[in-house]
């Protein structure tokens, strides 16, 4: 996913308004939700303690199939997927209150013309559950002359505030529909989200490469129940050349499985927990050249409900 993906997902959230140019430049860095948060009290199961090496292990050389049909992607990559849609399946968490938020605490790590490192930015979003509430967005470190704290209007009554140039809000308001963080209304079956993910494109026939980094948008998007999200992960294995790697280090140093597609310029990649195949982060990463350097990687460090914005437990 690059740049211009993500500012047009949180645009989308916000429609039909066009967030203030110091906005844009604000959600381009920020991840919008990872779809796995966990209750502010309670401790999401640990589903699978199988480590994940293992299990790629054992499938080199064997045949899997789902529903009756073989996978699109790799064997180990099917395999891992259906793992992850399993546990998924396995979630009790309870779906989060109307009136709580979803607080994504995310770190970007990217280039910077003339920087030998990647600089780095911490992010903590509070998105509203049902979209009708206030939400916050804050930064680590804000460019120049810009707000650390940015709030996201609620949409009431198809009315929400307008934004001033500065990121403020103005007392006028503009029509709107809610942009809810829990995301009930998506597709339960395998086939029926991939249709679902290939239409996010907004284009006819879209590749294979878009279709399987709006796996990664739509987990970022907000919190996705138990059976969509499993559904998504299945719905990942019908796309051809997914493939795994057993061990893939994300950003912030957590060794995990990485499910990947490359393309001629990028390599996009979904890395997940081994054992509780919890979603770490992605990174999308050329296929020549300085990988490092040129790199772009989000880590979700953590995923909670919570009852108010400004609330981190």
């Amino acid at each position: 996913m690059n740049d211009q993906q993500m500012i047009d997902q949180v645009k989308t959230l916000l429609k039909p308004a066009e967030p203030p140019p110091y906005l844009r430049v604000k959600v381009s860095r920020m991840i919008a939700r990872s779809g796995r948060p966990r209750a502010r009290i309670s401790t999401l199961a640990t589903v699978g303690a199988t480590s994940a090496v293992g299990i790629l292990a054992l499938l080199v050389g064997s045949v899997v199939s789902f529903n009756g049909e073989p996978p699109a992607a790799s064997v180990q990559a099917a395999e891992f997927l259906q793992r992850a849609a399993d546990a998924a399946r396995a979630d009790r968490t309870p779906a989060p209150r109307a009136d709580q938020f979803i607080l994504t605490t995310t770190k970007s790590f990217f280039p910077v013309v003339g920087q030998d490192d990647l600089a780095t930015s911490l992010t903590r979003s509070w998105m509203s559950v049902d979209g009708t509430h206030d939400g916050q967005i804050w930064v680590s470190d804000p460019v120049p002359g810009e707000r650390q704290s940015t709030v996201i209007p609620g949409c009431r009554d198809g009315r929400a505030a307008e934004w001033g140039p500065n990121g403020t809000l103005l007392s006028s308001t503009r029509q709107c529909k809610p942009g809810r963080a829990y995301l009930d209304d998506l597709p339960t079956g395998a086939t029926s989200m991939l249709n679902y993910l290939r239409k996010m494109s907004g284009v006819a026939g879209p590749s294979d490469e878009q279709t399987f980094a709006n796996v990664g948008v739509l987990i970022q998007s907000g919190y996705l129940p138990a059976q969509s999200r499993a559904a998504l992960y299945e719905a990942a294995t019908k796309i051809p050349g997914v493939v795994a790697s057993p061990t893939l280090t994300d950003a912030a140093g957590r060794v995990g499985v990485g499910v990947s597609l490359a393309g001629q310029i990028d390599r996009y990649d979904l890395i997940f927990d081994s054992q509780t195949y919890r979603f770490l982060g992605w990174q999308v990463v050329p296929v020549a050249g300085n990988l490092v350097r040129q790199s772009r990687r989000e880590v979700v460090l953590d995923v909670v409900i919570v009852d108010r914005v400004g609330e981190v437990p």
